[in-house]
């Protein structure tokens, strides 16, 4: 009785374990990206950050198909180097800071963006290819 119970506790905390694994990686809302699709330089044309949404007009993303990056947002320019999986586009700039641009919609040209980086920065984002 003692080994059928000891059995039934260590399945129940595989199953456990199991089920409250992060789907995060997998939640890509249908949103597929290909290096084709990105490569190019997309306009940021709104940011909305903390509910408040700013036209933006001097600002966007240059991505090159030899995985490099220059971001320019309002006068402030980065330079880095992605990589793209699935919706989701990683970026390192040499200081190191990551920025991480998921894609959560696509229709045409236009993408819109949740973005965050590693110094806790956030916001939305809705950008339109050249």
């Amino acid at each position: 009785m003692k080994k059928i119970g000891l059995f039934l506790v260590m399945l129940l905390t595989m199953i456990a374990f199991t089920a409250c694994g992060s789907d995060d990686d997998d939640d890509d809302n249908n949103v597929t990206l290909t290096e084709a699709e990105l490569v190019g330089t997309w306009n940021m044309n709104t940011a909305t950050i903390n509910g408040k949404t700013t036209s933006l007009t001097s600002s966007y993303v240059h991505f090159k198909s030899d995985h490099s990056y220059t971001l320019s947002f309002e006068g402030n320019t980065y330079v880095g180097t992605w990589t793209l999986k699935g919706n989701t586009i990683t970026g390192v700039t040499p200081d190191p800071i990551t920025e991480i641009m998921k894609v959560t919609s696509k229709s045409g040209n236009t993408v819109h963006i949740d973005y965050s980086n590693s110094i806790g920065t956030k916001m939305s984002l809705v950008c339109t290819k050249e």
